[in-house]
């Protein structure tokens, strides 16, 4: 795939994001490639930060050797879009392997790959260190994960409203009433496949993170607040126009 169509498909994700909110305002799309060793956006933008990993064709990361991005400004309404792969998705001791971090790793709350399964862990019924079983928010009604397969996630909040896609097919979405989803950390900044501090203190032998492959990742910001739910449609605007069509590209990348 050409420089120049990567650069067009960034170009329809931000439309994808400004058809969301007020017609004055204009989405800001990231794009990582992740191509030709470079961690750098293909705008310009902030670039991402690699913690171990190898960068060929793609990033190559051993547990624990994920990524951060800063400085995009996702808050409370984003889209992102990220095209990977865990090498074992039973390998963790747990089950557990983190995919994104919304609180600078502060907390064990996040978006897990659970054996496979698409979860929102919240923590455990009983607060922290209780018993099982754990509170999840949202999950996927089976495995949407393979050993080594690629899967494109895309996940967006938007009006208050977080969802997440597997290869284009919502697996779940709730109303983040108490921010859960939202990027709170210093420069809002967002973690990649990095167990947090929280469940390090508490088993610091055994993480909650797996080794794996990502070939891409898009972060769309809107420059306003994103309205409520389409009437009618029972989820944003934006994750009915994002889903097909990211789906659709993702898969073009692979075979191309």
């Amino acid at each position: 795939m050409t420089k120049l169509l990567r650069a067009v498909i960034a170009c329809i994700s931000a439309m994808i994001m400004s058809a969301g909110v007020a017609s004055s305002a204009h989405a800001t799309t990231f794009t990582y490639l992740l191509d030709n060793n470079t961690l750098a956006d293909a705008n310009g933008g902030p670039s991402l930060v690699s913690y171990g990993g190898t960068l060929s064709n793609g990033y190559t990361f051993g547990v624990q050797q994920g990524l951060s991005l800063s400085g995009t400004g996702a808050f409370d309404s984003y889209s992102i879009d990220v095209h990977f792969a865990f090498d074992n998705i039973n390998a963790s001791f747990d089950g557990y392997q983190r995919i994104l971090d919304f609180k600078n790793r502060a907390l064990d709350e996040g978006l897990y790959s659970l054996n496979g399964k698409l979860v929102f862990f919240v923590g455990c019924c009983s607060g922290l260190g209780g018993p099982n079983p754990p509170l999840l928010i949202g999950s996927s009604p089976g495995q949407v994960f393979a050993s080594g397969q690629l899967a494109d996630l895309l996940v967006t909040r938007s009006g208050g409203v977080f969802s997440a896609s597997v290869n284009g097919v919502l697996v779940f979405s709730f109303l983040d009433s108490t921010g859960l989803a939202t990027f709170s950390g210093p420069n809002n900044i967002i973690y990649f496949f990095m167990d947090d501090f929280q469940s390090l203190q508490s088993h610091p032998n055994d993480l909650e993170a797996g080794s794996g492959f990502v070939d891409f990742i898009q972060v769309t910001t809107p420059a306003a607040p994103v309205p409520g739910p389409i009437a009618g449609a029972g989820l944003p605007g934006l994750i009915l126009a994002s889903c097909g069509l990211l789906g659709w590209w993702r898969r073009r990348r692979r075979t191309a």
